[in-house]
């Protein structure tokens, strides 16, 4: 009998724009299930949950391929609600699609979070006098992401692209990361894709990590 994985969206599922290039590393007897906190609500409703002064800002497309700003504080709840459902379907293991920090959800299975997996690959891969450059999707993720990977190298430089909206911005990031001269891109969202990471090669000339091919891969490991 083959292995079923539940993957969480924070915004609505399913995302046709990544998980379909990430299951060929799953193994052709892995079933895939997929949930979105966003779910089941409309464009106003979701937009409820935008982020408020203080809060954390995340970045998710709807269905239709809208771009949406979430509070990860006004989710949690609804992720939860997905980790309970996926359980009740015996899922072999769950992926939280989304590069970030989040609390420890209860859980019969292994929940996989994909920032915890993409540090781990940077830190072993440079050292303090490498220049590391980070895409991220969203400026307001500036502050963290940098705080972040300060504990790694003083080198850093940080650009914004949404994955989810015209190819210009990420033209002008590229540019950006090239004009740094950056040992290691890491492309720090779940929503970029692999046509973006080769634009980003292409216009830099630098290696690149892409944290949705990175995470599939360990996941291919864990179903195999």
């Amino acid at each position: 009998m083959g292995k079923k994985i539940g993957i969480i969206t924070i915004g609505q599922s399913p995302r046709m724009d990544v998980v379909p290039e990430m299951t060929p590393f799953f193994g052709g007897h892995v079933e895939v299930l997929e949930v979105g906190a966003m779910d089941g609500l409309t464009l106003a409703q979701a937009r409820a949950y935008r982020p408020e002064a203080g809060m954390t800002h995340l970045a998710s497309r709807m269905r239709d391929g809208t771009e949406i700003l979430i509070a990860k504080e006004k989710i949690l709840a609804r992720i939860e609600r997905a980790v309970n459902d996926l359980n009740q379907q015996n899922v072999s293991l769950i992926l939280l699609f989304c590069v970030g920090v989040f609390p420890k959800f209860p859980s019969r299975c292994l929940i996989v979070e994909p920032q915890r997996i993409v540090d781990h690959c940077v830190k072993s891969l440079i050292s303090e006098d490498d220049h590391l450059g980070i895409l991220i999707p969203i400026t307001e993720q500036e502050a963290w992401v940098r705080e972040t990977f300060l504990k790694i190298t003083p080198r850093i430089t940080v650009t914004d692209a949404s994955p989810y909206s015209d190819c210009s911005s990420l033209d002008q990031a590229g540019r950006v990361l090239r004009e740094a001269n950056c040992d290691l891109i890491v492309m720090y969202c779940m929503g970029f894709n692999r046509p973006l990471a080769n634009e980003i090669r292409q216009i830099t000339g630098k290696p690149v990590i892409l944290s949705s091919s990175l995470v599939a891969r360990v996941l291919g490991e864990l179903t195999s």
